[in-house]
Formats: C-alpha cells, sequence, structure tokens
C-alpha cells in the first residue's frame, strides 16, 4: 500500500471539499474516498429548490471531479484507531496513514412515519419530483428551510400544499418570531394552509414529506471511542482526540475561534469549505477554519441570505423596512453581532460576513443605517 494514504470515510460534498484541499496543497499521494451512495459528490442545495423545479437538471447536480479513487456504494463499518486502519462494507481491511470522518448528517425520522420521504439524499428528491409531477396536493410536516423550500416549489408548480408545524411559528428557532411571522404570512399569502403550534400531528399521507431537521451520523465515530457531543468534536484544525483522525462538515461540532464556540454547522457551503480546511490541514498547510457561516434559501421570488452559526442572541436591529424586501434584520448578543438574515440583501449579507470574520465592533446604529457602509468600518 502506499505510506501515505489519505482514507476518507465519506462521500459528499466535505469529502469533495477535503480531497480538493489536499491536492490544493500539494499532497501527491493515495486518497480514497468511500461513500455509501451510489452518487459522485453533489450539489444538495438544489434538491429542495431548482431541481424539484426541473430548472436544474440531474447532470448539472454533480461536482468537478476530483483526484482520489471513489468508492461508491460502500461505506466504512469500524475504524481502528490504534492500527491506522478501517474495515469496510465491502469485507476489505484498508491501512491509513490520517483517516477524515466526513459522513455528514441524516433526517430526523419521526416514529411510526419512517416509510414517508425524507429529503436529504438525491434518490429522495427523485420520489419527490414523482410526487410533484403527479399534481394534486402534497402534505409536509415541518416548516424549518427544507419544509418551506419545498412548500413554495410545490405551490409554484400548482399543488395544493399543507404544512405542519409543531412550533409557534416557522424557523422559530433560528429567526426568532418576528421572522418567522412575516414568513408565514408569505407562505399563506401563496396559499399554503399553514397549520403551526400542532401538537398532535394527523397521520399524513404516504406521499407525504418529513422535514424536521438532521441529526450527525456519529456512529462510526462514537464505536471508534472517538469524543462526540452532538456532533463529533474537533478543533480549529479539524483534529478529533483520537491520532491521525480528522472530521469535518455536518457531522462535525468544530471549535470555531471566530465566535469562540464549538458549533455544528449544517450549511452546503461550510461543508465543503470546511472540508477543504481540514484537507489542507492533513496536507500541512494547516490554518484554523475561522469562516461564518452563510447560506441561501430560495421561496417563491424571495432570496433569503443567513450568516452566522445560529448561536442564541438577545437583541435585533433592522435595516430597511421590515417586511419590504431588501432588508436585513441582525442578531446581537450583548450588543456583539452574531448573524444576520437578509430578504433580497445580499449585498447588506456580504458587508456583514467581512464584520464578522474581522470581529469589527459595530453598534446598533450602525447597522440600523442603510448609509453606513459595513464594509468600510472593517478597514479601520
Amino acid at each position: 500500500m502506499s505510506s501515505h494514504r489519505v482514507v476518507i470515510a465519506g462521500g459528499g460534498v466535505a469529502a469533495h471539499g477535503a480531497a480538493l484541499g489536499l491536492r490544493q496543497a500539494g499532497y501527491q499521494d493515495e486518497v480514497v474516498i468511500i461513500g455509501r451512495e451510489p452518487h459522485p459528490p453533489y450539489e444538495r442545495p438544489f434538491l429542495s429548490k431548482r431541481y424539484l423545479l426541473r430548472d436544474v437538471p440531474r447532470e448539472r447536480l454533480f461536482l468537478p471531479k476530483v483526484e482520489a479513487e471513489l468508492r461508491l456504494g460502500e461505506e466504512v463499518l469500524e475504524i481502528e484507531p490504534e492500527a491506522h486502519a478501517v474495515r469496510t462494507s465491502g469485507g476489505e481491511r484498508l491501512d491509513y496513514w490520517r483517516l477524515l470522518v466526513a459522513t455528514g448528517g441524516r433526517p430526523r425520522r419521526l416514529p411510526g412515519l419512517e416509510d414517508r420521504i425524507y429529503l436529504r439524499e438525491l434518490d429522495a428528491a427523485d420520489g419527490l419530483l414523482r410526487v410533484l409531477d403527479r399534481g394534486g396536493s402534497l402534505e409536509i410536516v415541518g416548516a424549518g428551510f427544507i419544509g418551506s423550500e419545498v412548500a413554495a416549489v410545490a405551490r409554484i408548480r400548482g399543488l395544493a400544499v399543507t404544512v405542519f408545524e409543531a412550533l409557534d411559528q416557522p424557523l422559530l428557532r433560528v429567526l426568532g418570531p418576528e421572522l418567522g411571522a412575516w414568513l408565514a404570512d408569505v407562505h399563506r399569502g401563496h396559499g399554503v394552509d399553514l397549520r403551526t403550534g400542532v401538537r398532535d400531528l394527523p397521520a399524513p399521507a404516504q406521499s407525504a414529506l418529513i422535514a424536521v431537521g438532521t441529526q450527525p451520523n456519529v456512529e462510526l465515530a462514537t464505536a471508534a471511542g472517538i469524543r462526540c457531543d452532538n456532533g463529533i468534536m474537533v478543533d480549529e484544525l479539524g483534529r478529533t482526540d483520537a491520532p491521525d483522525v480528522y472530521a469535518a462538515g455536518d457531522c462535525t461540532r468544530f471549535w470555531s475561534p471566530l465566535f469562540e464556540a464549538a458549533v455544528r454547522v449544517e450549511h452546503y457551503n461550510t461543508a465543503h469549505r470546511h472540508g477543504n480546511a481540514v484537507g489542507r490541514t492533513i496536507a500541512g498547510d494547516g490554518r484554523p477554519f475561522a469562516e461564518a457561516p452563510w447560506f441561501w434559501s430560495d421561496q417563491y421570488d424571495l432570496n433569503l441570505q443567513y450568516i452566522g452559526a445560529g448561536l442564541p442572541w438577545d437583541g435585533t436591529v433592522v435595516r430597511g423596512q421590515f417586511g419590504s424586501p431588501p432588508f436585513t434584520l441582525f442578531f446581537l448578543q450583548e450588543g456583539r453581532l452574531v448573524g444576520a438574515l437578509g430578504v433580497g440583501d445580499g449585498r447588506t449579507i456580504g458587508q456583514a460576513r467581512r464584520v464578522l470574520e474581522s470581529k469589527t465592533s459595530v453598534t446598533p446604529a450602525q447597522l440600523a443605517d442603510a448609509t453606513v457602509d459595513l464594509k468600510a468600518l472593517t478597514r479601520r
């Protein structure tokens, strides 16, 4: 075998980013990616948006090829940290020099409803696409980002949509009651039968979409004795507490020097960039991963962009007229900016990202004043 083989357990976007980072940092030895899905790495965000609208064809989902051996339809079943080896579902025992765990996450399943549609992977998106193509109606359990995006797609495609949400507003924990109520009005204004505060869920149809969050795939790491706590615990360089074992992406809780906290982020862009950073670390170009997580959500004709790690906040400031795009709501904790959600306001979100990553102090008045160039404040 190669004396410096890197094995990547998981075949998603974090694995792709890691393989890319390894090569960008000059690593020239063997890289083996072992992924459970039969598909090479692809862009998941489209699965709840434009793929369901048939605006993005299947072939456009797949990411550029990386210089690595892809073993698809296979998975790592066991890690032997002391022996520096993994055991695969194909019956092979594979030695490694460095191991990266990038097992991602999976939808949280509701007891008794395991056979409904859970949207995370391409095959599930194809199943949901067939439901949408039949027309008629669609039931959705959960009004988070996935549920809200699919509700918007289904309404655009002419289906009758009913959404059941246990909380009092969509995305209440992430966006708070004010933005949640506004988003609820948006969906109801587009004809969605949105039922919030649902404590006793009626039995949804067989073709219903269940979108009630995700959970990290940590079982492989846990069985190997690697520390996990709502994610595989890694430092700012992606190192676990096992020698020569790293982890990246949705399966991790990584230490963020930016927020000075261990955070778990479930967004495509962060997973890819985190994987890339950890790949560079393995190749000897280690730099702390200190980026501000960012993602977007398309719902009807609205583009929502969020910057931050979903940390607690105790105050908000709005720039623009709330409810009339473009506008942005900033989230503050003890006066410090910790996140922002922009509606049709990508420029402000880009500026907020610079503020967060530079740790620039800004006042609520500066955040609220649309004439203040937040990016310029970071140069002072």
